[in-house]
């Protein structure tokens, strides 16, 4: 009985000492099986490497490969978020310049959404191989402070630019920013998820030999419009739920624009960081290597963009159109010309647009 007992005790033991062995062999086994999916993602990345623009990019995709086709037909382009997509008119605006004797045709590249790090980079990236006749770059950039929103970290706008050398630049301009030290490493931290996926992504091969853009009929028909318009959507619908929030809260607006005609008329305090001119230096760079010369626009946003004005006054903006003042610009801010707190309307999108000509013409006539 005793013997028996040693026995089991004995093999209980052994049991126990095979259990970490067997955990540690595990642990190697994924391990090794991590890392080689990790090399073969890597080899098929440069193998197969992702175009700068891939094909099924909402918004971007179809503007670029139009670009592509008929670029040289331009000679200015407009870079910018929804400010631009939606507020500028090229056929106004080359309509204005032409008639004061200047030879323009323009291109609205506008895309909504776009912040400051992907709009450098959608910049750069079209301006690699610009039009053989290019001139004059006009953009709008927000300054923002370099995130990623993490509903965005899984989409292709965001995944497509996420290379190891955008992502530093990202973080680089995260690193270099004012944040606290924990907010720079979590907006830092979030541009980690759409490289992992940049990367990583074994649907590349099938995307490749087999590209299949998917598009839902909406976004084929504002397509289609957009490019019959130069780049330009007209914002007019009364069903989007940002234009029937501007409406219950016609009053909260009317505050909003006092507030700004307020601040604007005080002395500018904000100056421009160390991230924010890094950013501004590079989309200068490109745009001067592409042989064109760059204009800031600040459109009649809600917001001081006292950092941008800073900018200008440092001599690191060479120009600056800014129509951000109720009182100099009124007819921009009133309720006719709205369309919601950030945008104007179609008519509002034509007589922005023929302000930006105006100025446009004064500077390189």
């Amino acid at each position: 009985m005793l013997t028996q007992t040693i026995r089991q005790t004995s093999a209980q033991a052994q049991l126990r000492s095979r259990r970490p062995s067997r955990l540690r062999k595990y642990f190697k086994q994924g391990l090794i099986t991590l890392l080689a999916f990790l090399v073969a993602a890597g080899l098929l990345n440069q193998i197969i490497p992702s175009p700068t623009i891939p094909p099924n990019v909402v918004f971007i995709s179809p503007k670029y490969e139009y670009y592509q086709a008929h670029k040289d037909e331009y000679n200015t382009l407009f870079f910018g978020s929804s400010r631009v997509y939606n507020q500028v008119v090229p056929e106004v605006f080359d309509q204005t310049a032409q008639a004061a004797g200047l030879a323009v045709n323009s291109f609205n590249f506008g895309i909504p959404a776009l912040r400051a790090v992907p709009g450098y980079v959608l910049l750069r990236d079209v301006l690699r191989d610009p039009p053989a006749n290019l001139r004059w770059v006009l953009i709008e950039t927000p300054l923002d402070k370099g995130y990623e929103p993490i509903e965005n970290a899984r989409t292709n706008p965001s995944i497509y630019w996420h290379t190891w050398q955008n992502t530093w630049f990202a973080i680089q301009y995260v690193l270099r920013s004012d944040l606290s030290l924990s907010e720079k490493v979590v907006i830092a931290g979030s541009h980690l998820v759409p490289l992992t996926y940049h990367y990583i992504n074994v649907g590349r091969l099938f995307h490749q030999w087999l590209p299949i853009t998917q598009f839902s009929e909406q976004e084929q028909r504002v397509s289609r419009e957009v490019l019959a318009n130069e780049g330009y959507f007209p914002l007019d619908s009364d069903e989007a739920p940002k234009r029937k929030r501007f409406l219950e809260d016609l009053a909260g607006y009317r505050q909003s624009v006092q507030r700004l005609a307020v601040a604007q008329q005080q002395a500018p305090a904000e100056s421009v960081s160390p991230n924010q001119a890094m950013l501004l230096t590079r989309l200068i760079e490109a745009v001067e290597a592409a042989g064109a010369t760059p204009i800031f626009i600040i459109p009649p946003t809600l917001e001081t963009q006292a950092n941008q004005y800073a900018a200008y006054r440092q001599g690191i903006i060479p120009e600056l159109f800014a129509f951000n003042d109720p009182q100099q610009y009124p007819s921009l801010y009133a309720l006719a010309q709205r369309y919601d707190v950030e945008h104007v309307n179609p008519a509002g999108a034509e007589a922005f647009t023929e302000l930006v000509a105006r100025s446009f013409i004064q500077t390189v006539q």
